[in-house]
């Protein structure tokens, strides 16, 4: 009871002075805040990565011949070896690997509606492309020009209900009848909106800010409304050996390695290639960005000192301005080791508060942050570890804080007050 006593104490104090609680509020606030913000970005942003990146692409590079360079350049079937042989090179687990042409596009009569897609491709391109089977299976090797995958947009493209294996299509144009093999999954919105560099092209901020950066930078965009399209037929190349595209898929950490060493392989065959991937999820996902923690905690320790010193000066002018209130307060019965208590209670409270505020500011901070971020995959999620952490240290900072005004209370001689 008589601790709940100096514990109320403590509050009414609080109460009593708003404007100086709201000061010693800051650097405990502030510094919380600093410690959850990056985290909890980092962390959403990662575990988005490693649950939808398939999805969203963070696993996939895109490669086609660049035509600006040299217009001789094309790719073939036999640079998927060079490929292999590079993803070998680095380390990491090939996931996927394929390339297609673009054979046929057929205009929908459907006024504003996607156009039919025909890709010849290679075994394997589309889970190299991320795609998953709803029905059937993929395209073998060793099956005939007759056979195709079709992907979820194609059965109301053709006016059917749905679409199965063993099903017949007839694509108009295309110079046979094709048996459906299998039937793949509808991609979340999210996936297709989301380009090769991993950015939302729906994005607000992605038309008014991104793109215009990125035309800045050279990177123009790529006739590729196919990729964000469900209504693509993949059937087997008919001999062709030219492909237009070739695509990859390993873990998100290694995408950027892979891209570059890639590009450099291709470079020594005398082929001039884009490479296309994701910009952010990788580099989150990698290992350069833990060099920012040693940053962060800089700031975070930064920021509790400064709330520290703050609350040490005025918990030391307070204990001279109080001393008619300690005075009647011993005269009541209070020990010394009650006004020390006290004046520790007030600490632990105000860091508690504190620490909680700045949970709630560093959660909105990442909110904010990932609302304007274009980028597809981008989020947060509260980092509990860092969140206990940076709570625990701010209490002991604000108790260690506290310590000596207490001590300072404590010792004043109630005659004198």
């Amino acid at each position: 009871m008589r601790h709940l006593a100096v514990l109320a104490a403590a509050l009414r104090r609080l109460r009593q002075r708003p404007v100086r609680t709201f000061l010693l509020l800051q650097g405990t606030i502030w510094g919380v805040a600093v410690a959850i913000f990056p985290s909890a970005v980092i962390q959403g942003t990662r575990e988005a990565a490693r649950t939808q990146g398939s999805a969203l692409g963070a696993d996939r590079v895109s490669m086609r011949a660049d035509t600006t360079s040299d217009a001789s350049v094309r790719l073939v079937r036999d640079d998927l070896q060079t490929v292999r042989a590079t993803v070998a090179e680095v380390g990491t687990p090939l996931v996927g690997l394929g390339g297609l042409r673009v054979a046929r596009t057929v205009p929908s009569e459907e006024p504003d509606a996607e156009p039919l897609t025909v890709l010849e491709t290679v075994a394997g391109t589309a889970p190299a492309r991320g795609h998953t089977l709803a029905a059937g299976r993929w395209l073998a090797p060793d099956d005939g020009p007759g056979r195709c995958v079709v992907e979820a947009g194609v059965a109301a493209w053709l006016g059917r209900t749905a679409l199965a294996p063993g099903d017949t299509i007839e694509v108009p144009g295309w110079p046979r009848p094709l048996e459906v093999g299998g039937v793949c999954a509808p991609r979340p919105a999210e996936a297709l909106r989301t380009n090769d560099l991993g950015i939302d092209l729906e994005h607000p901020l992605y038309k008014k800010v991104g793109m215009p950066l990125l035309f800045a930078m050279g990177i123009m965009p790529v006739p590729d409304d196919w990729k964000r399209s469900e209504s693509c037929v993949h059937v087997l190349g008919d001999g062709t050996d030219e492909l237009h595209w070739i695509f990859l898929r390993v873990e998100p950490a290694r995408v950027s390695a892979v891209a570059n060493l890639t590009r450099d392989r291709m470079a020594d065959e005398g082929k001039s290639v884009v490479m296309l991937y994701p910009l952010v999820l990788p580099l989150i996902m990698g290992e350069k960005v833990e060099r920012f923690d040693a940053v962060n905690l800089a700031m975070f320790l930064a920021c509790l000192l400064m709330g520290a010193v703050v609350m040490m000066n005025l918990g030391l002018l307070s204990a001279l301005t109080r001393a008619r209130e300690i005075a009647i307060r011993r005269t009541e019965g209070a020990t010394r080791r009650d006004i020390a208590l006290q004046v520790l209670a007030e600490g632990l409270v105000l860091s508690l508060v504190g620490a909680g505020f700045g949970c709630l500011l560093g959660m909105g901070l990442a909110h904010l942050r990932a609302s304007l971020e274009p980028v597809a995959g981008f989020t947060w999620s509260f980092p509990l570890r860092e969140g206990l952490t940076a709570v625990a240290v701010a209490v002991v900072i604000g108790l260690l804080a506290s310590l000596l005004p207490a001590l300072r209370a404590a010792s004043q001689d109630p005659v004198q007050g």
